[in-house]
């Protein structure tokens, strides 16, 4: 698998379908109510068209969203307008704020689109650098026990032998291009997290429609 699903590219590919994912996605992602408590300034990292942004906002924040698709930005922009949410277009392993700028983080369902444990570390460290001293950050990945990819268990079982790690994926978007996710152990999300030197608070499975979690849920401190 090479690098196409990287960088500027994927940011390109959510471009292409940010009209129709704004109209198929609608709802915020329930562990977004982990960060419901929380005061004062968060980031919405790899924020998509909005919807948690604007559950957020509804908590009580002030709401910077930021994510590398100027498509998906530009497909909330008057509901970012009315909440009073300061959109910006950025990369996750370079982000343009200064250390300790927010109280709390959300980066949901974005680390499994990271291809290498390298990069995924680096985003946690630009993440660590730009919270502050006792916040929060609220990280969410796919599940590798996803029932539509068990059935795919030797594509993902032989991923490493063609050079890249179990659990990589690809999912096609109808016919306008391929997304590249990680899928995550439990563990390995945990491990990813606290590695980054994060305290975690509480870790979970997230089930949506199957039996088995879907998503894997970490709430987790700066240490």
């Amino acid at each position: 698998m090479g690098d196409i699903y990287e960088g500027r590219e994927i940011g390109e590919l959510y471009d292409r379908i940010a009209d129709e994912f704004a109209r198929t996605r609608r709802r915020a992602w329930p562990s977004i109510r982990e960060l419901s408590r929380g005061r004062g300034l968060v980031l919405d990292l790899g924020c998509g068209t909005g919807r948690n942004a604007v559950a957020l906002a509804s908590f009580g924040y002030s709401v910077v969203a930021a994510d590398l698709s100027i498509g998906m930005l530009n497909s909330f922009r008057e509901r970012c307008i009315q909440r009073g949410i300061l959109a910006v277009r950025c990369d996750a392993l370079h982000l343009p704020f200064r250390e300790e700028a927010f109280d709390s983080v959300a980066f949901v369902a974005v680390i499994h689109h990271i291809k290498g444990k390298g990069k995924r570390l680096r985003a946690m460290a630009e993440i660590r650098r730009v919270t502050k001293g006792g916040g929060c950050v609220l990280v969410t990945a796919w599940s590798i026990l996803q029932s539509r990819f068990l059935k795919r268990g030797m594509d993902i079982v032989s991923t490493p032998l063609g050079g890249g790690e179990l659990g990589d994926v690809v999912v096609p978007w109808g016919n306008r291009g391929g997304r590249f996710y990680h899928l995550f152990t439990k563990r390995e999300l945990e491990r990813t997290v606290s590695r980054s030197g994060f305290k975690i608070i509480k870790s979970y499975g997230e089930r949506i429609r199957g039996r088995l979690p879907e998503n894997w849920i970490v709430l987790a401190e700066k240490a």
